[in-house]
């Protein structure tokens, strides 16, 4: 069975908190045209427009001395020494956006100021550059959503219990709980990793326990003894979060690969599509309402090294 380990992927929980009034969770981020000719700036342009008027992110002030800077990245996504030192001179800046044209294709990369590490990159033709744009919203909302779930303020108004959480696993250690519910709810359980490189990973609902409502008095062992979920192999200190609601997240969709055992929690799929302005904005809104309106639950749990 394919394990999930909390450092499969880079994603970095922004300084924002959900759990302040008129504060939505998500990035702050520098949008830069790599080089000046007219189709650059015009595409950048362009997804600065669709980022700020969507509010997926708070887009910062033009970059000084932009055309002194370098961007070079190698195929693991790791910078050069020069792009390090320019990365460095960001400041009040999460993520870097870089939009270019070069030789008939358009080209976006996204890169995480914090940790120096390309996370995104992607190209097509010129002629389909609108759906470059929509496939890179679709990753950033991604994002957005794993940063809400993270983010989100706990409360002491959530009706879930949990039983035979251990405080402390030895790394690669089997991590298996029970939930406990007071009330008829669906239920959702993600682990957040407190290094800010790792992923959160969504243990419930999962491939095996795909029907994640619970009825009250109903316990449910988290995951399903046919699978594991196994401590990190990187000491730290994580978090279960369990969130209970009244509704299903329907705008929200579960994808998973067959040889996965857990799902990925993903937003409404925009890339491909030639949304409107309006349906855009509606997509939007409903990214992180409802998890912040959801009674949540967090447990802290410290991984040991062997």
């Amino acid at each position: 069975m394919k394990q999930f380990l909390f450092l499969s992927a880079i994603i970095s929980l922004s300084l924002f908190s959900s759990d302040k009034i008129g504060k939505v969770p998500v990035y702050k981020i520098a949008v830069e045209a790599v080089s000046t000719n007219e189709e650059s700036i015009a595409l950048r342009d362009f997804i600065k427009e669709e980022i700020q008027s969507t509010a997926r992110g708070m887009v910062t002030l033009a970059l000084k001395g932009s055309e002194e800077n370098t961007w070079e990245f190698d195929k693991d996504g790791n910078p050069s020494p020069k792009t390090i030192e320019s990365l460095g001179n960001l400041n009040n800046t999460d993520k870097l956006l870089l939009v270019s044209t070069e030789d008939g294709q358009a080209i976006i990369s996204f890169v995480d100021v914090l940790h120096k590490k390309l996370e995104y990159r992607n190209s097509l033709p010129d002629s389909l550059s609108k759906t470059l744009v929509s496939d890179f919203l679709g990753f950033l909302d991604k994002k957005n959503i794993y940063l809400a779930l993270s983010e989100t303020g706990t409360g002491s108004n959530s009706p879930l219990k949990i039983n035979s959480l251990k405080p402390t696993y030895i790394a690669g250690e089997p991590i298996r709980f029970e939930i406990e519910s007071a009330e008829d709810n669906y239920v959702y359980v993600v682990i957040v990793p407190e290094n800010q490189k790792g992923e959160p990973v969504l243990l419930f609902p999962n491939q095996i326990q795909n029907d994640n409502f619970v009825r009250k008095g109903d316990k449910v062992i988290i995951p399903d003894k046919r699978i594991s979920f196994k401590a990190s192999s990187t000491p730290s200190k994580d978090r279960i979060r369990a969130f209970a609601s009244r509704e299903e997240w329907k705008e929200f969709q579960l994808r998973g690969k067959k040889e996965d055992s857990f799902y990925r929690l993903l937003p409404p799929a925009v890339t491909g599509t030639k949304a409107t302005h309006r349906s855009m904005m509606a997509a939007v809104t409903t990214i992180t309402t409802p998890i912040e309106q959801t009674p949540v639950m967090e447990w802290e749990y410290q991984i040991l090294s062997q």
